[in-house]
Parts: C-alpha cells; sequence; structure tokens
C-alpha cells in the first residue's frame, strides 16, 4: 500500500513541475526576452526601439562575425585615444624612427641591443621600451629575428613598431592598457 502511494505521489509532483514549467514557458510568448524580464527592476518597457537601444559608447562595436562579449575581451588590445598635442608630435617621431631603424634594417643590426639604444638617443627623455619580436599564438607562439619597440610620447600617445629582416614600420598610437606602449602579445 506504501508504495502505491508513494507512485501517486510522484506522478502527482511530475505532473505539478511540468505544468508549472509549461505555464512559465508560455508566459513570455510574443515578447521579445529583453522584454520578458522588463518589470524586475521597476523600469518598464515602451517596446519602441528607441526606449531598449543601449547608449552608443555604452560598449565598444562588435564586428558582425565575432563572438558576443569580443568586443569587451578585446579591449586590452586597442590603443586608447591620443590627445591632438600629442599625436602631432607622435606621428612626426614615427616618421623620424622609421627613418633611422630602415638604416639598421639595411645593414642586418635588428636586434634589441642594437635598436634600444638607436631609439633611446633619438627620443630622450621619453621612455623607450625594447623587446625581441614575437610571432605566431598559443603554443605555437615563438620569438623571431628582429626587435619590437614602444616609445612614450607626452601623455597619451606612443611610437610603436617594429623591425625585421625586410621591413622596419613605426605609427603613432594610444597607449594600451595593460602594457603601455608594446602592443598586448599575441592570443588565441
Amino acid at each position: 500500500m506504501r508504495n502505491l502511494r508513494d507512485t501517486r505521489n510522484r506522478r502527482k509532483q511530475t505532473a505539478a513541475v511540468a505544468v508549472a514549467g509549461a505555464l512559465f514557458a508560455l508566459a513570455g510568448c510574443g515578447q521579445s526576452t529583453d522584454d520578458v524580464f522588463s518589470n524586475l527592476n521597476g523600469n518598464g518597457s515602451s517596446g519602441s526601439p528607441e526606449a531598449t537601444a543601449p547608449a552608443s559608447d555604452a560598449r565598444p562595436e562588435t564586428p558582425p562575425d565575432a563572438p558576443p562579449n569580443y568586443a569587451d575581451n578585446s579591449r586590452v588590445r586597442r590603443p586608447g585615444e591620443m590627445s591632438a598635442r600629442d599625436e602631432k608630435r607622435a606621428k612626426h617621431e614615427a616618421t623620424e624612427v622609421e627613418r633611422a631603424l630602415e638604416e639598421l634594417r639595411r645593414d642586418g643590426r635588428i636586434g634589441p641591443a642594437a635598436v634600444r639604444p638607436l631609439l633611446t638617443r633619438l627620443s630622450a627623455p621619453a621612455h623607450v621600451a625594447v623587446e625581441e619580436l614575437r610571432i605566431g599564438t598559443g603554443t605555437g607562439a615563438g620569438k623571431a629575428e628582429g626587435s619590437a619597440f614602444g616609445i612614450w610620447i607626452g601623455g597619451t600617445a606612443c611610437v610603436t613598431g617594429s623591425v625585421n629582416r625586410t621591413r622596419a614600420q613605426a605609427h603613432a598610437n594610444g597607449h594600451y592598457p595593460e602594457t603601455g606602449c608594446l602592443p598586448p602579445a599575441p592570443t588565441h
């Protein structure tokens, strides 16, 4: 008798859970996901696109074929804004640096030991960072023959670039959030 009663109770519980699940699923029919829970924090939705659209500067724009949080997760790989004064100075400095690095490259002197003194002399008193050139990502990442560099210009700008056997390049950009004037290491 006890087993029969337990079986009936289990059936009733299962039926109650199924009915509750169906009601919950149907409660949102015909509404967008954003509207289903809009009143939970006391804010109603007017249903107009203008009312539900986020502010244009709330998040960085995500490329259409990127994962959902790509823009947030890749923010550290994008340089910040430069002031107009620092940008002008950095662009001028980038031209001079690229010209000097091209001479080093033609002489075959592209390692950090040759690049660092040249950049320090050209950019004094600015802070200069020089490291071995990195290539690849993940477990295939490694060092390549050449140098990567970053030079602080004013309070908001950098001259960033690299030199290897085939080319020397330098360009003006803002500071990277976590690494200053050197671009972040490649990732997956």
